[in-house]
Parts: structure tokens; C-alpha cells; sequence
């Protein structure tokens, strides 16, 4: 999962046109969608041919309105803040788009935010303060998405916060990041410019003056480094942060990642290593991981391409269950995210029939399942009502 201050639940979305139908993707469709409560998906064709964003209801009858906002372009993202949607185009695309829930087709603005810096991430601190974070600049943005067109480029563009020091020779790799308290998380991959996994960090930033705070206690620099490496993925429970780490794709792979666990309570950050992905019972790379509870997590076990398992652990001890989940064995699984009503929420992917798994954490069974128009690449739940 990737930490999300807009992670909300328990109410529905209508979308115009919608009846007892579970999905609908009829052209004509109102363009707006109501979404007080809703799950927005990032959806990607299966031969990488274009991408669009889904709304899923997160209760009731989980009404679905798919095939929004498509288009051509497969690398792209969708997040949420209030009232509005974003889509962000990664890699050579690198632009940001700003959408409204009343119209999904029309953007209200949207901006370059450099030349291919590859854009991961967006976090949110307040209708007119976000930070966009870059996998392949040396920067993170401050911006001002309140802005109301596509010609306010100085007011667009509030600051630039100089990360150089960490660059291995690619950029950041700035892979995904939340906000807390005033304090801006943002997590780096630690890849060099061969792709090799150097140090992963946990970067912190004080939003009310774009400075890095130093968590590093007497250890040089001020992020926290992280045993494993390529760290891609992180979720926050508590005050710890739960960070999920690749190591190094290959044939065979590298399991220098895992699970670590850092505890952010103090002015100095620990960590432990919670789960080795050399561990018997994964012995595989571990691409993303979710937090159900102290003593409940879920990770997804890359094996090869398309073949991924769901496998649960414990979130205090760090014991991997022997097994994968039983309808998560060597599947097609894009992304993982839990709601505030702790349900798991899983995006298999197919070439034919791809759908959206509900799953509850408390007895692992299935709630409903939703056909989705394209393979889900990225979940992140929207809450218009606040």
C-alpha cells in the first residue's frame, strides 16, 4: 500500500445513471459522478494500451462507475483529495491533472511538472498545499492545486525542496509518502543509475517550512536509513511505519528487502527487521504489504511476471504463514489497500475479466467482487463529505 491521509470508508457512491447493476461504463453516461464515499482505481489495459480510472462504492451494494477519464496512456495514476481527483502521468508524460467528481472527462487544469521526471506521488496537506514527488529529479514539488486553470503557472509552482544529497545517480526514486502531524514522509527507493539498490531512506520534511528534519540522531545525514533495500511501499499503523523492500529483480532475485518496521516515536527513529524475504515460508521479492492490525498484515510475493501471492504475517512477531491466502496463489494482483471499515481490497488483473476483490480482514472471506474496466494498478479511497 502506499500511506494516504484520504484512506476513508463507510458510505456509498451513486453514480448518474447507475440502477442494480453492479458496473456500467455506457457512454451515455452523465459525466459526473456523486462520491461521498468512494474507492477511485487506477486501471491499466493488459497490453499496456491505455488507462483509465474507475469509482467503486466502498458499502452497500458497491456501485461501480468505470472507464472514466480514459485514454491512450498506460502510465499513469489516479489519487484523491475532497472534492476532486488527480491523475498523474509518470515517466516521460510527467504532468499533473486536477478533476472534478461532477465532471471526470473535462480537467479543470493541468500542468507540466518537469521534462521526464517521472512524477510517483502526490500528498496532500490541504486544498491549496500538496508536494508531488519525483522518482527521477533531485526535487519535491510544493504546488497550489486550489488554482482554477491551466494558465496560473506562478501560482502553480510554490517551491522546490533540494534533495541532491541522496541521489545515487538516478534522482530520488521517490516512490510514495504521507503526511502527519505537519511532517511530510516520503520514502526513496535508493536505486543508482543502473538500477542497482544502494541505500533505501525515510526522508522527513517539515511542511511549515520545507526543511528536513533531522531523524537520524548521531548518524551522519538527517533521513533514517533502512536495512532493506529498494524499499517501495510503506503503511502506518500506530507509530510505526511498516516498510515493504523489493532488494534486486534478477534470475534469481536478490532478497536483500523484507518487511521493516520503523518505530517514529522519538526524535531518533529505530527499526527492526521484521520479516527477511529470505524467510522460508517467502523466499521471493516482497512488492507490497497492507496492516490490518498489531498482529495482522498482508504481503504480496512476487514470484515472476503476473504470478504473485497474498501471504499473511504477523505485524508484532513477524511470523509469515506458511501458505498463500487460497484464492491468491500465483495470480495477477496489481494492488493491495485496506479502508477505515478493514476491508482488504485486492485488484486482480486478466486479460479478459479483470475485477476488484473485498475481502474482510476479520475472517479473510470475500464481501463482493466488482468487474473492473481495465486491471486495477493503484487503489486510493476518496471522502468528499469532509
Amino acid at each position: 500500500m502506499q500511506v494516504s491521509n484520504l484512506r476513508n470508508g463507510l458510505a456509498a457512491i451513486v453514480s448518474a445513471g447507475v440502477l442494480s447493476a453492479c458496473t456500467s461504463s455506457d457512454s451515455s453516461l452523465s459525466q459526473a459522478v456523486s462520491c461521498s464515499d468512494c474507492a477511485v482505481l487506477s486501471t491499466v489495459a493488459s497490453d499496456f494500451g491505455s488507462s483509465a480510472v474507475d469509482f467503486v462504492a466502498t458499502t452497500q451494494d458497491f456501485e461501480a462507475s468505470i472507464d472514466r477519464s480514459a485514454q491512450d496512456l498506460s502510465d499513469v495514476r489516479f489519487t484523491t483529495f475532497g472534492d476532486h481527483f488527480y491523475r498523474i502521468g509518470r515517466g516521460a508524460t510527467s504532468s499533473l491533472a486536477k478533476f472534478s467528481f461532477s465532471d471526470t472527462e473535462t480537467p479543470i487544469w493541468e500542468y507540466s511538472v518537469g521534462t521526464s521526471v517521472n512524477p510517483y506521488d502526490v500528498v496532500f496537506v490541504s486544498e491549496t498545499k500538496a508536494y508531488v514527488l519525483l522518482w527521477q529529479s533531485n526535487e519535491i514539488l510544493e504546488i497550489d492545486p486550489s488554482v482554477t486553470d491551466s494558465s496560473q503557472a506562478a501560482s502553480f509552482n510554490v517551491d522546490q525542496i533540494d534533495l541532491s544529497v541522496y541521489d545515487f545517480g538516478l534522482g530520488l526514486t521517490a516512490a510514495t509518502g504521507f503526511e502527519k502531524d505537519g511532517l511530510l514522509y516520503v520514502l526513496l527507493e535508493g536505486l543508482d543509475a543502473s538500477y542497482v539498490p544502494q541505500t533505501s531512506r525515510l526522508v522527513v520534511i517539515d511542511t511549515s517550512t520545507n526543511t528536513e528534519v533531522d531523524v537520524n540522531g548521531a548518524a551522519a545525514g538527517n533521513a533514517f536509513d533502512l536495512a532493506v533495500k529498494n524499499a517501495g511501499d510503506m503503511d502506518l499503523f500506530g507509530t510505526d511505519i511498516y516498510v515493504a523492500g523489493k532488494g534486486r529483480y534478477g534470475s534469481p532475485a536478490e532478497l536483500t528487502g523484507g518487511v521493516e518496521k520503523v518505530d517514529i516515536s522519538g526524535a531518533t527513529f529505530t527499526s527492526s527487521l521484521l520479516v527477511d524475504d529470505d524467510n522460508a515460508n517467502v523466499g521471493a521479492q516482497i512488492i507490497e504489504l497492507e496492516i490490518a492490525s498489531a498482529t495482522k498484515g498482508y504481503l504480496t510475493r512476487y514470484n515472476a511476471y503476473q504470478d504473485v501471492d497474498i501471504i499473511q504475517f504477523n505485524a508484532t512477531t513477524g511470523a509469515v504463514e506458511p501458505a498463500p491466502m487460497t484464492d491468491y496463489t500465483a495470480a495477477n494482483i496489481g494492488a493491495i489497500e485496506i479502508d477505515d471499515a478493514n476491508q482488504l481490497w485486492i485488484g486482480v488483473g486478466s486479460a479478459t475479466i479483470p475485477t476488484l476483490d473485498i475481502i474482510s480482514t476479520i475472517d479473510d472471506l470475500q464481501v463482493v467482487q466488482v468487474n473492473t474496466s481495465r486491471n486495477v494498478a493503484a487503489i486510493k479511497f476518496a471522502d468528499t463529505t469532509n
